[in-house]
């Protein structure tokens, strides 16, 4: 969101430009595949919120569930790393050829693209439509407005480097400043102007 031009009147400054993506895919497809299987419950991740029906999703017998909970924990952090690498860039976009590059089994990060559970291991064990049920309905919605509704907490933020939001299907109260550039936050961190803004003010500080 950016107004290109001034406006009199308007609080918001005209450079700044702030990402919000409230349906990251490479994350909630690990967070749905984590509940589906019911594996790697020493990672410390707030409960869902609403919780995924994993459908006829089931831990595949390929490998032992240890195993694929190793797997999950790496491709967990792969996701994450990834906002160190992202491409900062809005006006680029990949080609064809890049994703089909990028999209098969082994690639190393790459900034416009994140990597994905599938990608590795396709949808075996996993109940697709299930998924995409839960991925098109998180709820609650963030709301539009609510960088505008927390401005004077957000300018602070953008000051410091802040321009992506992320928000995370969890329960209650969670805030994290991935990166210079990143902020995750709950949904219903977002959706509350009094904890969005406490969640800004923490992150202009970090």
């Amino acid at each position: 969101m950016q107004w290109n031009t001034p406006r009199p009147g308007n609080p918001w400054p005209h450079d700044m430009v702030i990402s919000v993506d409230d349906h990251p895919l490479s994350l909630n497809l690990l967070l749905f595949v984590r509940h589906a299987w019911s594996i790697a419950p020493d990672v410390d991740i707030p409960a869902l919120t609403p919780a995924p029906n994993p459908g006829a999703s089931e831990i595949p017998v390929s490998a032992s569930s240890e195993e694929w909970a190793d797997r999950w924990r790496i491709a967990w952090d792969r996701a994450w790393d990834w906002y160190n690498i992202q491409e900062p860039d809005r006006m680029k976009h990949p080609t064809q050829e890049l994703m089909r590059h990028v999209l098969r089994p082994g690639q190393e990060l790459h900034p416009l693209i994140p990597p994905l559970w599938t990608t590795e291991y396709d949808w075996d064990g996993l109940d697709n439509d299930a998924f995409n049920n839960w991925h098109n309905v998180l709820s609650p919605i963030p709301p539009s407005d609510a960088e505008r509704r927390n401005l004077s907490d957000l300018i602070p933020a953008w000051e410091s480097g802040l321009d992506t939001v992320i928000v995370l299907p969890y329960a209650g109260y969670f805030a994290r400043r991935v990166t210079r550039r990143h902020l995750a936050v709950s949904a219903a961190t977002r959706n509350d102007p009094a904890t969005y803004g406490r969640a800004l003010r923490e992150a202009a500080l970090s």
